[in-house]
């Protein structure tokens, strides 16, 4: 780029792919992204925009004219185009949109008022769609008139009637070995799956895993087609929901992974780490109200952490299995209630035995019965850390709310008061009752 001319670098962009070109955009230094941009042309650079990571784009968008920004929105699909203005800061948005023409206009305003996140936030609004009453030879036409530049790859063939609702569709493939005379609703698939324009990103990638969707159309209130999302669309979504999920598993804010800003990262993190600092403080207490008791046993304080560490990490473990389970749809509560318990307690019933036999093993005075507390200490702390780490999930889910964020901090403290308390019960129990 710095030695070549610019016809060196357009011949370079023939040996890579959009996805290539991506990376190459998002790794060039910032006061060559511009001109590498400009240099690929409005189709390629379309294409390219689409591939590159949200930080990245914005950075490169604000370095473009409306004008620029307006052409590359021109040459892209619809969803593309909406999430490309989306980008921009208001006035410079307002000022690209009144370059594209009316109809264009229109339909990307239409899409950059449903909720990100929605059906009508990730669907393309270019679809093949034919009346119910026209033949496979009309369809077949529609299907070869389309621009793939607009389109893309034509999945189905939407049938619909006189007022537009979605009443069937039909694969390419099966148009072609059809009668060109026959009526395109004989051999179209009636009442196909279809998701709501309103409908969560996350339950319409369930639905497309769950019944191997290439592209699934989108309708509004009354059942009229307004789009379809295609499974790369998906792709990005279980990608988006997987990230999201595993960060707030972990107590992060997603956003820190594609972020640089330091201060941002601390106050994300500072909240969710604030309860389990709490919780920490809580069994602080909870064993400073036991003074008595571990001058009695002070053995148990060097096992506590033991307990502890071995309750969490099952309650850890079980909460995202189920947070995972419930994001593929795969939860069913009452057997997986049973499972998480029955897991947790067979897990405490070979940690107890192991540490039993430890306490067997050092010996002494009392070891017997030492080893009987801890072991069934740590066993009633496993068992109940898995109740908690499947029902915490399953309670926040069946409230409307995302279980990730219910998960890891909040059942690891919750383990570590009642392993705490568990444990001093017991103790009180077996030793001094």
């Amino acid at each position: 780029m710095r030695q070549g001319s610019d016809e060196d670098v357009r011949r370079f962009f023939l040996l890579l792919r959009p996805p290539e070109l991506a990376d190459l955009l998002e790794h060039v230094a910032e006061e060559d992204r511009v001109r590498v941009l400009r240099l690929m042309g409005v189709p390629l650079a379309s294409d390219v925009l689409r591939e590159v990571e949200e930080r990245e784009k914005e950075e490169i968008l604000e370095d473009l004219s409306p004008k620029e920004i307006a052409e590359i929105a021109s040459a892209s699909k619809s969803d593309d185009a909406a999430d490309l203005i989306a980008a921009l800061p208001p006035e410079k948005a307002e000022d690209t949109l009144e370059r594209l023409e009316q109809e264009e206009r229109e339909e990307i305003e239409q899409l950059m008022r449903y909720p990100e996140e929605s059906a009508g936030g990730i669907m393309q609004t270019e679809v093949v769609k034919v009346s119910s009453d026209a033949t496979v030879e009309v369809a077949v036409d529609a299907v070869r008139a389309a621009d793939p530049e607009q389109v893309g790859e034509i999945h189905e063939v939407y049938v619909v009637d006189t007022a537009g609702r979605l009443v069937g569709a039909v694969s390419p493939a099966d148009l072609l070995q059809a009668e060109p005379g026959t009526l395109v609703k004989e051999v179209a698939e009636k009442d196909p799956i279809s998701v709501p324009v309103l409908l969560d990103q996350e339950k319409i990638a369930e639905k497309v895993v769950e019944h191997d969707l290439a592209a699934v159309p989108v309708v509004d209130e009354r059942g009229v087609l307004v789009g379809q999302v295609l499974h790369d669309d998906v792709a990005d979504v279980i990608e988006e929901e997987a990230t999201e999920d595993i960060a707030r598993l972990a107590g992060a804010d997603p956003d820190e992974l594609y972020g640089e800003s330091i201060p941002r990262a601390v106050r994300s993190r500072a909240g969710w780490l604030l309860p389990a600092f709490l919780g920490g403080l809580l069994v602080t207490f909870v064993l400073g109200g036991a003074e008595d008791l571990l001058r009695q046993v002070p053995w148990l304080a060097a096992f506590l952490p033991v307990i502890l560490g071995m309750a969490g990490n099952v309650g850890t473990q079980t909460s995202a299995l189920t947070v995972r389970g419930l994001a593929l749809g795969r939860v069913r509560v009452g057997p997986a209630i049973r499972h998480q318990i029955l897991t947790g307690l067979f897990l405490g019933i070979v940690f107890g035995i192991l540490l039993f036999a430890f306490m067997a093993f050092r010996g002494g005075g009392g070891a017997v019965r030492g080893g009987l507390t801890i072991a069934l200490a740590i066993f009633i702390s496993m068992t109940v850390a898995a109740a908690m780490g499947v029902s915490v999930p399953l309670l926040v889910h069946r409230f409307g709310f995302d279980p990730a964020v219910a998960s890891s901090p909040f059942v690891q403290t919750a383990n570590d008061l009642t392993g705490a308390g568990i444990a001093i019960l017991v103790t009180r129990w077996i030793l001094l009752g």
